[in-house]
């Protein structure tokens, strides 16, 4: 932000009310891949430096001044991208390996998306028997054959598609919503409940893409378009809320260039945000941005002598109607904790207990017994986006529960006694993922592979 201000003789607090008409959106994706350059790179070369880093910070030099006295040494370093990069509390995610259902999972939904006939010769002919043995590993065993064989048929069509150049891209939110339309019609297929095929976006993205969508479908021939296409509906509102949460936590200000800053630093984390100009081009301004993940809180003004209304999940209703409703509710919760808790006292060694919201694409929850007691889990945006279902990961972190990470994509929080378990677990569901009915929670045992 600071180039392009500076190009267009602007102050960087300015920059938010033109920057959508000064900016080409055409220039976006060059944008976008020379800060990944840039930031990667720095971020390489300040691990080589790490220890040097370390004894500069101690001895009480300031960190946006080390990048400089690292220059003067003679290392070669983007100077103005290590400012930034020192200002993180922490270094980059670890990268979980990709695995061949990815590219299945990709190839797969591609294929549905363009609508991609299935080739049963070809299949039969080229697709390699670990393709074969991956997919049968993964879906349930009760999964017909002949769904399987339709499944292959179509990502061995799809492979050639790309190959000849009948099938150039795939934008981030097609596949989305492609994937999650599959998902309704083909139902839970993979013998884990916790591991979906078609694999959701944001874990396809962050764990075949390594953060990336572009890397992704480079990873399978296909191309990115234009910036915009690698992100999809979900990840504006996302990387607000993670930023704003970030800058509470660290006492900074929200403004566009703390944003900026925090961009850039993300994307040699290997996470990928949408930049302030995409941001501002999608909300219309950086306030109405703000606007959508810290709204005001306003009271609407009544007549005297008029019953109280109150806007609530259920519906509008007086005061009275609502405390009935709120006895009821508590009712419903108590009875469910008491069934979950007997279901959870009762799992033999090697199970689970897998709690799902009877909706299609909704809430669900994990409660695995170990040695130390029990180890519960609450799905994240990576298994249903915060636009669908609203999460509240304020509400989960001041709550003990940890942050999904490479090697686990859900809340995650362990040692939990198991008298305990299911009061954390329905907590977690109600106030973590919310609205939920406690009369439409359902509940099975599973076993592991």
């Amino acid at each position: 932000m600071r180039t392009i201000a500076a190009a267009h003789g602007v102050k960087i607090s300015d920059l938010p009310k033109s920057m959508t008409s000064i900016v080409d959106q055409a220039d976006e994706l060059e944008r976008f891949r020379s800060v990944r350059r840039r930031s990667v790179a720095t971020a390489i070369a300040l691990l080589a430096q790490e220890e040097l880093v370390d004894r500069l910070s101690a001895s009480g030099i300031a960190r946006t001044d080390i990048p400089t006295i690292l220059k003067a040494l003679g290392n070669q370093i983007d100077t103005e991208m290590a400012i930034e990069l020192l200002g993180l509390p922490s270094g980059p995610l670890p990268v979980e390996p990709r695995r061949a259902a990815d590219k299945l999972s990709l190839l797969f939904v591609a294929g549905k998306h363009h609508g991609v006939e299935p080739d049963y010769q070809l299949a039969l002919g080229k697709m390699s028997l670990d393709a074969v043995a991956e997919l049968r590993h993964l879906l349930r065993p009760e999964v017909p054959y002949r769904h399987l064989a339709d499944i292959l048929a179509l990502i061995e069509a799809t492979a050639r598609a790309i190959r000849t150049g009948s099938i150039t891209t795939l934008d981030y939110q097609e596949y989305e919503d492609t994937a999650r339309r599959v998902t309704r019609e083909l139902g839970m297929i993979t013998r884990d409940p916790a591991a979906p095929w078609p694999v959701p976006a944001p874990r396809l993205r962050a764990r075949y893409g390594r953060g990336f969508w572009e890397d992704a479908l480079t990873a399978v021939g296909l191309a990115l378009p234009s910036a915009e296409t690698r992100l999809g509906r979900d990840d504006y509102f996302q990387a607000l809320d993670v930023f704003t949460e970030e800058c509470l936590g660290g006492d900074s200000p929200m403004d566009i260039g703390t944003y900026d800053r925090w961009v850039t630093a993300n994307s040699a984390m290997g996470t990928d945000r949408p930049s302030a100009v995409e941001m501002v081009r999608h909300h219309g301004s950086w306030e109405a941005a703000m606007g959508t993940i810290l709204p005001s809180d306003q009271l609407e003004d009544t007549q005297l002598g008029e019953p109280t209304y109150i806007d609530y999940d259920s519906g509008w209703g007086t005061l009275e109607e609502l405390a009935e409703w709120e006895a009821r509710e508590f009712e419903e919760w108590r009875v469910v904790e008491n069934l979950v808790a007997e279901a959870i006292e009762a799992l033999p060694s090697g199970s689970f207990l897998h709690i799902q919201y009877s909706h299609t694409a909704a809430p669900y929850a994990r409660a695995t017994p170990v040695s130390n007691g029990v180890t519960c889990e609450i799905v994240s945006d990576v298994g249903i986006p915060s636009h669908e279902w609203r999460m509240s990961t304020h509400w989960l972190s001041d709550n003990g529960w940890s942050a999904p990470s490479a090697e686990n994509t859900n809340w995650l929080k362990e040692g939990v006694p198991r008298t305990e378990a299911a009061a954390q677990i329905l907590l977690a569901i109600q106030r973590g993922r919310h609205p939920v009915e406690a009369t439409e929670l359902r509940w099975n045992v599973g076993t592991h592979p």
